[in-house]
């Protein structure tokens, strides 16, 4: 305890004792020294806390409560309090908060305000505004906080007033949002780099505005419970000539066009999940025209159409397509979504992509699939009881010539039992056909590239083990092969008597190791 004084280096000769801490002395030593300090600098570090904490500090000191209202960042926080019907208990802690919240605006002074940040929801916000509550199966969207719109707006608009404002981080999940209305004002705030609105309060004021002005706007988070105009996407991001980040995930309904053109993006999140009424349904149409895209991160449902240019420079893309497309159209829509992202040097593919392309002969996805002439990782997901790999594997490394990294991030197979139908059985066979018959052949990835194979949620199944003899085999230079358990309550798989079948099969490379976790 007395070193760990001895750290904080204090301004005097004189090191706290135990006693002293004991007694309460040391806190109060702590005060004086922080009291001391220049108000601009006590200022700053004020700023730095949540404005709760920020308060609890002050109260500490006459100095302290003297410089608080001065603090030039506002943090309000309601999401610990948890506001279930269940426990009502914890919902009398919210009018504190709300009161908390009006003496803060109300006796604040400063004349700069850079940063204010606003949440009054839990973290998933798309199961809340759908179910009501995160904390008990079954509530209702009474769980949502109760505010009057008055209030609310005061709260909201209350940064927009100031010069100045660089951040404004708003995550408001409110009961009868109906009666709220977001203010067209955020989206003419000049100086605004950080913008993050995670809301279920309407748009109807802002989709009716002429222009939107962010000049300086860098990083931009929406989530928002429903965008039901198509045009209010591209116009956003034609106000921000700088934006760099772009996370959007709003709740649809029918999309006819998501469109997205910028020169300034590196980074892009797009997730477009459905309202409960619309999971099935297909977009148009997605335009995608960011040649200076880093980082892309896509999920929707297959789109009818997709007009994306190829993007030379990305770093990592991550595909997830939940619904394929009616009528047997999916497979040509679904390279034509891959091969703008051929260049990357990271490729995550989720959702349908290994169901859509176990229905394809080898060949014609051999012809189809776009080469990766950068790809170094390459991690596929949507493993199901189903799954095959005869068809999906050989291409994919043939076309990857320098991956060094093969993830297979939701396992080789689904769980099914301890039995097996008649089609699995025979899908089984032609797998085993499969990977005997081309036996002999080596991908050019795996002759002198592929160095690291990682595969989770293991079961040990015959056919996992018969993929992974597949890919040892034939990896000549692999240094790592990783195995991740299924562990389930139905699962629980032995973990010696895999790892003994795993490192009894023959392998290319004598330096592989094989852990199993």
């Amino acid at each position: 305890m007395v070193s760990m004084d001895r750290s904080l280096k204090p301004c005097t000769s004189n090191y706290a004792t135990v006693c002293d801490v004991q007694n309460h002395n040391f806190t109060q030593m702590l005060v004086d020294r922080l009291s001391s300090l220049p108000d601009e600098l006590l200022i700053r570090i004020l700023s730095l806390l949540p404005t709760k904490d920020a308060a609890a500090t002050c109260a500490l000191s006459t100095k302290l409560r003297r410089v608080f209202p001065l603090i030039t960042s506002l943090d309000f926080d309601g999401s610990p309090i948890c506001l279930c019907l269940k426990h009502p208990y914890a919902i009398e802690r919210f009018p504190t908060f709300v009161s908390f919240v009006d003496t803060v605006l109300q006796t604040h002074q400063s004349q700069h305000l850079t940063k204010f940040k606003l949440k009054l929801t839990s973290k998933d916000f798309g199961k809340v505004y759908f179910f009501g509550c995160d904390s008990c199966y079954g509530c209702s969207q009474g769980c949502l906080p109760d505010l009057k719109s008055p209030r609310l707006n005061v709260w909201i608009s209350y940064p927009l007033s100031f010069c100045g404002l660089r951040e404004l981080d708003l995550s408001i999940l409110v009961g009868e949002s109906g009666n709220f209305q977001l203010p067209p004002a955020i989206f003419t705030c000049e100086t605004l780099e950080v913008l993050k609105l995670e809301v279920n309060i309407g748009f109807d004021q802002i989709y009716a505005m002429t222009s939107y002005r962010l000049p300086k706007l860098k990083q931009l988070v929406l989530f928002a419970s429903l965008i039901s105009e198509d045009d209010f996407l591209p116009r956003l991001v034609s106000s921000c000539p700088l934006l760099e980040d772009l996370t959007f995930q709003p709740f649809t309904r029918h999309v006819n066009i998501t469109a997205i053109t910028s020169t300034s993006l590196r980074r892009l999140t797009l997730r477009m999940p459905k309202c409960p009424d619309f999971f099935r349904d297909n977009s148009d149409c997605v335009l995608i025209n960011t040649p200076n895209l880093e980082y892309i991160e896509y999920s929707d449902n297959l789109a009818s159409c997709y007009s994306i240019p190829v993007m030379h420079g990305l770093v990592k893309a991550s595909l997830t397509i939940c619904m394929a497309l009616k009528f047997g159209r999916s497979f040509q829509q679904i390279i034509n979504l891959i091969r703008p992202f051929s260049y990357s040097q990271h490729l995550s593919l989720f959702g349908i992509f290994m169901w859509e392309f176990d229905f394809i002969d080898e060949e014609v996805l051999k012809d189809k699939l776009p080469v990766f002439p950068n790809l170094k990782h390459l991690e596929l997901g949507g493993a199901t009881e189903d799954s095959c790999w005869d068809n999906l594997l050989l291409p994919f490394l043939n076309c990857s010539p320098v991956l060094e990294t093969l993830e297979f991030a939701q396992g080789l197979a689904g769980y099914h039992g301890d039995f097996l139908c008649e089609y699995r059985k025979k899908a089984l066979e032609q797998e085993q056909e499969f990977f005997i018959r081309t036996d002999h052949e080596t991908p050019v990835c795996c002759r002198n590239r592929l160095k690291r194979i990682v595969i989770r949620e293991y079961h040990g199944f015959v056919q996992e083990i018969l993929i992974t003899q597949f890919l040892l085999r034939h990896a000549l230079v692999l240094e790592e092969l990783v195995i991740c358990l299924a562990r389930t309550p139905n699962f629980n798989p032995c973990q010696m008597l895999i790892e003994i079948t795993l490192k009894n099969l023959p392998k290319a490379s004598v330096t592989c190791s094989i852990q199993v976790l």
